[in-house]
């Protein structure tokens, strides 16, 4: 057993003694809070590829979530959060940044996020604030092994001779690749989920011999401990990649399969023929159900630490899932399954417990409502809005309307025209709109029509609405700089290395 797996197994038992605290706050247990005057702490979990509607505060039905459910009764609950950019790359780059993803030039998977055109990232701002910082897990912000193969189509010549000189390409180094963090547990991307590899500060992969998300709740639990009695707040986000692909059995963890069902309940908008098959769609289940229960472990361990009470704890995704809705898989399209994501918020004493918004929240929105949560500065440039008079109960939302957009037809390459065209969107409480380089337009009632099998764009009677919507998304172009290319066109943003160059803005300065 490795040093850094001790540690965690010593934290862990060393929690798990201090369960019998007792409680002092309604939902949350532990001691209360000793220094009130300290900044709050801020814990980040977003999850790859969970779509809402797994969980049960979603109206989950295959499998139980007790503890995202619990959160939810614990807390805030967004019904309308929404991947604006359903896709794991630019959810993280607006995340980090605030920005819509033709601002921060972060739009599809492998590109080089670029701290000189986005100085203002998360950790930056909370750093100058006096947090510490942490990353672990799934990072996905860097252009990682495809770095020399190109930008238009796969090139697996120059992967493997990039591989052959850089064998740990999926290392980001300390600095400006990291975006502010400190603290690194983290990865760019691979899959290996059952045999489990990260970094930290040196190119050489560390071998946890666990479950990828296991793994990282121990580090959260870990790091925790390390930094509660510290006068410097910290802000830790923890991104697991489960439950992403590949569905099959060496990918899920151990003894998970058994705690899903022998048959699920499929939406009625996947067709006869269904893409996704009822043992896929079990992994995927059994994936889930892995999560829900770390996020079980990681609220015990706020709870029982005493940390619960100056923590903001936030649970999310970065985007959902198609399983055969619409005859579709994986995401990068505008409809519910794909774009829906959970978003739980806890602050004891400050966010009221069983609370639900249906206010419009983006990936962007973090970094601001964070600012305004913690009383910091809102970085200029940001997109996002500052949510936070909306969480803790002062105000309702005003914002009637989000951009919703897939910049290229494929998720790691300028293409257009392929198995996920382009389109851009509006998103309203009630409705999601659509239309397609091709020019086809889609129009659901998600109220009335919450699986979206009626396209309104294609009758008379809500002419009017469709011009609304047609004009809401003229605007929301304009403001995000936005010209609705071809994806091949976003192609001259970047150099040969997937070096940010331009954005909408205009050509980026060296």
């Amino acid at each position: 057993m490795k040093d850094h797996e001790k540690m965690d197994r010593r934290t862990f038992l060393k929690v798990s003694a201090a369960g019998t605290v007792a409680a002092t706050i309604p939902g949350v247990a532990g001691p209360p809070r000793l220094n009130t005057g300290k900044k709050p702490n801020v814990v980040l979990v977003f999850d790859d590829q969970l779509r809402a509607d797994v969980c049960g505060v979603y109206g989950g039905k295959d499998i139980t979530t007790p503890h995202i459910d619990r959160l939810a009764r614990q807390g805030i609950t967004f019904t309308n959060a929404v991947s604006s950019c359903p896709l794991c790359t630019p959810f993280r780059g607006m995340l980090m940044t605030g920005r819509y993803p033709t601002h921060s030039g972060i739009m599809m998977n492998f590109l080089q996020a670029d701290q000189a055109q986005n100085p203002n990232c998360l950790a930056n701002v909370f750093s100058e604030a006096g947090y510490d910082t942490g990353f672990i897990g799934k990072w996905h912000l860097s252009t990682g092994w495809r770095t020399e193969e190109g930008k238009f189509r796969p090139n697996r010549r120059a992967v493997r001779a990039y591989r052959k000189r850089h064998p740990e390409t999926e290392y980001v180094p300390p600095g400006p690749g990291r975006l502010g963090f400190d603290h690194w547990e983290a990865f760019n991307f691979h899959v290996a989920f059952n045999n489990y590899w990260y970094y930290e500060d040196e190119p050489r992969k560390i071998y946890s011999g666990k479950y990828e998300t296991d793994t990282q709740i121990d580090q959260a639990m870990a790091y925790m401990e390390k930094h509660k009695d510290a006068e410097r707040p910290f802000l830790l986000a923890v991104a697991p990649h489960p439950p992403h692909p590949p569905f099959r059995p060496k990918f899920i963890p151990k003894g998970y399969l058994k705690k899903v069902p022998g048959t699920v309940k499929w939406s009625p908008n996947v067709p006869e023929k269904n893409p996704r098959t009822l043992m896929q769609m079990r992994y995927y289940l059994a994936m889930c159900k892995n999560m829900d229960d770390n996020l079980g472990r990681l609220m015990r361990y706020l709870d029982a630490s005493g940390l619960a009470r100056n923590t903001i704890l936030i649970f999310t995704s970065d985007h959902g899932e198609m399983h055969g809705s619409h005859g579709r898989l994986n995401k990068m399209v505008p409809y519910a399954e794909a774009v829906n994501i959970p978003l739980l918020v806890r602050w004891p004493g400050t966010i009221r417990a069983g609370v639900r918004s249906d206010a419009l929240f983006t990936a962007m929105d973090h970094l601001p409502t964070l600012c305004g949560l913690t009383n910091r500065t809102i970085p200029r440039e940001v997109d996002g809005e500052d949510l936070s008079k909306v969480m803790v109960g002062k105000e309702r939302s005003s914002r009637d309307e989000i951009l919703l957009g897939n910049y290229t037809s494929h998720w790691d390459f300028f293409q257009t025209g392929t198995r996920w065209p382009e389109w851009r969107g509006v998103r309203t409480r009630r409705h999601t709109y659509c239309k397609w380089l091709s020019g086809e337009e889609e129009l659901y009632d998600n109220r009335r029509d919450p699986c979206q099998m009626k396209n309104l764009a294609k009758g008379r009677k809500e002419l009017l609405l469709l011009k609304k919507m047609r004009s809401s998304m003229k605007d929301l172009l304009a403001a995000a700089h936005d010209d609705f290319k071809p994806g091949t066109a976003y192609g001259d943003w970047f150099d040969g290395r997937r070096n940010l160059v331009r954005t909408g803005l205009g050509p980026v300065s060296r």
